[in-house]
């Protein structure tokens, strides 16, 4: 090698030892980035090679110098760390969220005026809902994902992720049409003994009204029933007669309303009311013929003798809703997006969808730690978290959480040194052959 081949071999080794400290530099400005994937720098030598037809000869005694190459760690694993909003997410193991870029915002209404039509990619789950309903991260980056229409119980396999927007309107009220009850009566209860059960129904206006099971011993082993229903028309129903066999219901009799026994031995009472707001009609679940006493039973009314002359296992519920309003939105693991509501109600509003790249480390990174697809990285597969049944290879979600950077600050302090070093000695590479230089042209003088 020759003093000028010294020189542009040293002059190499500086400038890849600026690239290294070029990305360490980044990697410890990112060091508390969310979703930030670390940067290393690859180092190859440069060999001359002399090409004569068809063959290719490698002179090993003419090095040529260095490259330096930036090896994108993308799918590396940051640490998962806890996060107060209902909408923040992370992915534990492979996949990328999809997202769009808007291509405006108005100024008047400040929503998105439109989306451009390539895909994107990241692991920065710090979605938060703005004013256009839509889920978007702190690099602006918007959610794509499967809506899912009210009833549907589940997003449709296959389907790819879209622009996602948040229906966050009022659900509407679901007014009762089943009371069901749940009691152990005590046997050894003095005849004129009144136990008295309520619960709020829901009417087709969203107002919760009363509603009110009465039981009196009238004999041994015989209970007269009435319904109360205070607010409505008509007010009341009944008496109905209920008698007990060995603590098991053993006949339930009505004139108005008329008992119905199902084929599972269910008795059961249908009533048409009016609280104001229309006819509704009420199913009353009262138990099931021959049914033994189950504390853990959903209904069933049976008449034990316990310690006390007191009522066991007492429940009456109802399967009414009151409307209400939005609240917030949140994720479960397995990426499906819930809607909450007011009224303690949910339901599920859409399904996020994980891509991933058979070759992930060679997407290409944008601003916002964001990626995008090449030919390189290959075509993108969505699967869905969680899923037991997918290949996709996708990891789960970690929700209320965010995932940190990758970078090791201690691990770049070391890689600082040693291409400061490195960096130095190219320098005096360059003074020692500049010098050598010197001399030469000072020995032909």
């Amino acid at each position: 090698m020759t003093f000028f081949g010294a020189l542009g071999t040293a002059v190499q080794g500086i400038t890849a030892q600026a690239t290294a400290i070029g990305h360490i530099s980044d990697n410890v400005a990112n060091a508390t980035t969310f979703g930030y994937k670390q940067v290393n720098t690859l180092f190859g030598d440069l060999v001359n090679n002399k090409v004569i037809g068809d063959s290719k000869i490698i002179d090993s005694n003419k090095h040529m110098g260095v490259t330096a190459n930036a090896d994108f760690g993308n799918r590396r694993q940051g640490t998962i760390s806890r996060d107060a909003s209902t909408t923040s997410i992370a992915i534990s193991g492979n996949g990328f969220f999809p997202v769009a870029r808007a291509t405006g915002i108005n100024a008047a209404t400040g929503q998105p005026s439109g989306f451009d039509d390539t895909v994107y990619y990241t692991r920065l789950g710090d979605f938060r809902l703005e004013n256009s309903n839509r889920l978007v991260n702190s690099a602006g980056m918007y959610l794509q994902a499967i809506p899912v229409e009210e009833g549907e119980e589940a997003a449709a396999a296959g389907s790819d992720p879209e622009d996602f927007v948040v229906d966050t309107s009022d659900i509407d009220p679901v007014t009762t049409s089943r009371v069901t009850s749940t009691i152990n009566l005590p046997a050894t209860a003095l005849v004129g003994k009144e136990i008295v059960t309520g619960i709020g129904v829901i009417d087709a206006e969203s107002n919760e009204q009363n509603f009110q099971v009465i039981w009196r011993k009238t004999a041994a082993d015989t209970w007269d029933i009435t319904i109360n229903t205070t607010q409505a028309t008509p007010n009341s129903f009944g008496p109905m007669t209920a008698t007990f066999t060995n603590g098991t219901l053993a006949t339930l009799t009505s004139a108005d309303p008329a008992v119905t026994t199902s084929a599972a031995g269910e008795a059961t009472m249908d009533m048409s009311v009016d609280y104001g707001s229309g006819a509704q009609t009420i199913q009353l679940a009262i138990g099931t013929f021959g049914a033994t006493f189950d504390v853990s039973a959903q209904h069933g009314t049976t008449q034990y003798a316990g310690e006390t002359r007191e009522a066991s296992n007492i429940s009456l519920t109802q399967n009414g809703l009151r409307g209400g309003e939005f609240q917030y939105v949140s994720f479960q693991e397995d990426g499906q997006i819930i809607y909450n509501y007011t009224n303690g109600r949910s339901r599920l509003g859409g399904q996020v969808t994980l891509g991933n790249f058979p070759e992930p480390d060679r997407l290409d990174r944008l601003d916002g730690t964001t990626f995008v697809a090449n030919r390189v990285s290959g075509t993108v597969v969505y699967g869905f978290p969680r899923d037991p049944d997918s290949d996709t290879g996708v990891g789960s979600l970690v929700t209320g959480a965010l995932e940190g950077s990758t970078v090791d600050i201690a691990e770049q302090m070391t890689r600082l040194m040693v291409a400061q070093q490195a960096y130095s000695m190219n320098g005096q590479v360059i003074s020692a052959a500049d010098a050598m230089l010197s001399r030469a042209v000072d020995m032909k003088r």
